[in-house]
């Protein structure tokens, strides 16, 4: 791990810490079912066998607050996180249509950062038939059936992305990585 990555690991802990004691973060939306607590982090065993079982490597910054920080938690869509909360790790599945394969996170999430879509389903290609998200792990609900995703394969590859039904399709985070996304909501807490 990079030393870079390791401070940001060092300051997300660390916030996350202050998190917990604020009076007014327990008024963060979703803060009351995970009270700013992760479940513990995965072994490196674990997040290796993942890997390999899905034929993908996992985002370094993702893969580094799995298995250093932690990982879903005590509320029933998970833990400390945007929206409902952080999902674990084995409810990666949550964001799919159709029912998981093995090679539906080694193919290419749908979308590229570089684009502007006025009608993603027609201008990706998709049919009905055809899973739209994936490549992309399940990070929490939003609400309304929307869901927060990290792209594992294809050119959005280590961003979060928002899982819209609109022409648009999904919507990428401004954040470059998972970190930084969570970090950025972290920060958001904190400010009250």
């Amino acid at each position: 791990m990079t030393d870079s990555l390791t401070e940001q690991i060092l300051r997300v802990t660390d916030k996350l810490a202050a998190a917990r004691e604020l009076p007014a973060a327990a008024k963060a939306f979703g803060a009351d079912s995970h009270g700013f607590h992760l479940g513990p982090p995965v072994p490196e065993a674990e997040v290796a066998a993942f890997e390999e079982r899905h034929g993908v490597t996992l985002p370094a910054e993702y893969r580094a607050f799995v298995t250093r920080v932690g990982h879903g938690g005590p509320g029933p869509q998970g833990g400390a996180g945007p929206f409902y909360g952080l999902l674990p790790l084995d409810r990666w599945a949550e964001a799919l249509e159709l029912e998981p394969t093995d090679t539906v996170l080694a193919t290419p999430f749908p979308v590229d950062p570089d684009f502007a879509y006025l009608d993603w389903w027609s201008e990706v290609g998709l049919g009905v038939d055809d899973e739209p998200f994936p490549g992309a792990i399940a990070l929490g609900h939003e609400g309304c059936g929307h869901l927060s995703v990290l792209v594992v394969t294809g050119a959005a590859r280590g961003r979060v992305s928002s899982t819209y039904w609109d022409g648009a399709g999904p919507q990428l985070s401004p954040a470059p990585d998972f970190l930084s996304w969570y970090e950025n909501w972290l920060d958001t807490v904190l400010a009250g």
